[in-house]
């Protein structure tokens, strides 16, 4: 099979039984690879009823068909399992140097099952595998985890491991991979996954190549790409994602002060235009990446002063940062670097620090009732914070580290209505309010609050113009599919959507073609993306998600956005329920969300 190793490797922590499966073109035809193969994999072997934390639960990480090819951007990789903190499907994207190395092992997927009885990490060379123990390595940080695997088993040698938050079961902790740019799989809480599973991690090394069918069009076709993705990633290369800062609160739409606002005065000191003035030393990529949006950085105090470390995201900024009003750019420069270092999202942390604020603020929880100060525009304390979370240290430390939703379940009264949430996940750093696509996106999601699923599209969000609702169902269903399909190949994002575009067209068609030899066409790839996404939904709808779930924050709903260029937008508790309305048709689902059987036999999905 050209483009695929055509094996999954699969462990079974509890017993130590080590397998491997091959698997025919109509599965890889039908799936693709990463989130695709992940999803199939965990609706087949997780139960319905299985708690996320509990050794039922499995984890799946996964390549595509692009993977080891001359394809820019493709040494990124797709992990899934049961997240603890939305308790649905849940697949994050990595990036790094992990991924690559791992498909060289001769494996596409690796899935991981049960619960080891002592800390562990595994080790896979070329096919060979072996657990070894971890209990040196619990304990430390990601970054030192990462240095031990080297000088344990090779300088050649890619790992993904977790920090102490995954160890001590925060419910966002992530899973990070080593590289020049070190990458995480950020949201969900996998990283508390392999906690309770007492896995520290992978370790990979291999020496395998990867066949494609013509490797000579495959480099022509990228060729006459490149030009045009080299000027539409531009601005990545020069100051990576945190240029989005000033441009998104430029349109009105930087949620600030736990989304009470969308304008954040003091935007410019924590934008991409001062960072790379102050502080950019270099750029640093992904595996065969010629954009390189990653940067270091240098910290000039705190925790990390004097040393190099990766630049926040945008995410970031806007969640240590307007989120929290707080315009300490060295605050959240070490934030972000202790973050990584112990294993957590920094979105969710962001966010849920934010809600915890707001709700002391308001006086639904009393300061005397946490043993941190925990307020707005507190940048000196953010990494004090950080590692109370992290450690599950004190009352805050606690609060926070099981989520938003969690904390307004036990705070009572009117915490829900201060949440920016959707099915439990802390919504990223693109209104809700101000991008009327991300309105229904988000409520429509899998993964709930990420940006990931449908994609916001920044060109038609002139405040100025407000493009309505009416046709937000169908741009959601189509990037839905793409980026099922992207995640599923496994492509980065940036220049998924900056060389194939932003909906599925004939360029993804060409590039599978070249690759795998087969005689695709575009409606059998968007039906690849269909039935991706709606094998996600079946696990979710098994898992207790209908309409009464697809929804969004209090505050999104009745709280129109008070000032600035957007002043005034919102989405309005009718005007969801109507995109719901024509979302549920287009997709063939019945009125409370539930993929039909009739629609499910049409993709195979019986």
């Amino acid at each position: 099979m050209k483009g695929y190793m055509g094996k999954i490797l699969s462990i079974n922590l509890s017993n130590s039984e080590i397998s491997s499966f091959e698997f025919e073109e109509q599965f890889a035809r039908a799936f693709l690879g990463g989130n695709g193969f992940a999803v199939k994999l965990i609706h087949d072997l997780v139960s319905h009823d299985t708690d996320p934390l509990s050794e039922g639960n499995a984890v799946v990480l996964a390549t595509g068909p692009v993977n080891g090819t001359p394809v820019w951007g493709s040494g990124r990789g797709h992990l899934a399992s049961l997240s603890p903190l939305t308790g649905t499907f849940f697949d994050s994207n990595y990036g790094g140097n992990f991924a690559a190395m791992m498909k060289r092992t001769g494996y596409d997927a690796i899935v991981l099952t049960g619960k080891a009885p002592t800390p562990v990490y595994i080790l896979i060379d070329d096919e060979t595998v072996a657990l070894k123990s971890a209990r040196e390595l619990w304990g430390r940080t990601t970054e030192e985890t990462h240095q031990l695997l080297r000088e344990r088993e090779g300088k050649e040698t890619e790992s993904a491991v977790i920090g102490p938050a995954g160890e001590n079961g925060v419910l966002f902790a992530n899973l990070v991979c080593s590289g020049k740019r070190i990458s995480a799989a950020g949201r969900g809480g996998i990283g508390a996954v392999f906690g309770s599973k007492n896995c520290k991690g992978i370790a990979v090394r291999g020496t395998k190549s990867v066949v494609v069918e013509n490797r000579e069009k495959l480099v022509e076709y990228l060729k006459t790409l490149f030009p045009d993705l080299k000027e539409k990633a531009k601005v990545l290369t020069t100051l990576g994602t945190p240029f989005l800062v000033t441009v998104i609160n430029d349109k009105g739409k930087l949620c600030t002060r736990n989304a009470q606002r969308e304008t954040f005065e003091h935007a410019a000191l924590i934008g991409g235009e001062l960072i790379a003035e102050r502080y950019i030393q270099k750029n640093v990529a992904c595996f065969g990446c010629p954009v390189a949006c990653g940067k270091l950085v240098a910290v000039p105090s705190g925790e990390f002063a004097n040393r190099q470390v990766k630049i926040p995201e945008y995410e970031t900024l806007y969640s240590m940062g307007s989120m929290l009003e707080n315009a300490d750019i060295v605050s959240i420069l070490n934030g972000n670097a202790l973050c990584d270092t112990l294993g957590m999202d920094t979105i969710s942390l962001g966010v849920s620090i934010a809600f915890l604020a707001e709700c002391v603020e308001r006086g639904i929880v009393s300061e005397g009732d946490i043993d941190m100060t925990v307020s707005f525009g507190s940048g000196e304390r953010l990494s004090s914070i950080i590692r109370a979370v992290a450690f599950r240290e004190g009352t805050a430390g606690n609060l926070i580290a099981e989520g938003s939703e969690r904390m307004a379940a036990r705070f009572g009264g009117e915490a829900h209505k201060y949440l920016y949430t959707a099915k439990g996940l802390e919504i990223a750093g693109h209104s809700a309010r101000g991008l009327r696509q991300m309105s229904l996106g988000y409520a429509t999601a899998t993964r709930g609050g990420s940006h990931h699923d449908t994609r916001p599209a920044y060109y038609a969000t002139d405040p100025e113009i407000d493009p309505g609702f009416d046709h937000q169902p169908e741009y959601c269903v189509n990037s839905e599919h793409n980026t099922a399909v992207g995640d599923s190949l496994v492509l980065c994002r940036f220049l998924h959507e900056r060389a194939f575009g932003m909906q599925l067209n004939e360029s993804l068609v060409s590039l599978l073609r070249y690759i795998t030899g087969w005689d695709i066409d575009l409606e059998e790839l968007k039906g690849i993306g269909e039935r991706i996404y709606n094998l996600e939904r079946v696990i979710n709808v098994n898992r207790g998600i209908d309409r009464a779930r697809d929804t969004l924050p209090y505050r999104v709903m009745h709280e129109p956005i008070p000032d600035g260029p957007s002043q005034g937008w919102y989405c309005p508790p009718d005007e969801l329920d109507a995109m719901l309305d024509r979302y549920y048709s287009i997709r063939g689902w019945d009125e409370r969300g539930i993929p039909t059987p009739k629609k499910l036999s049409e993709l195979g999905l019986k």
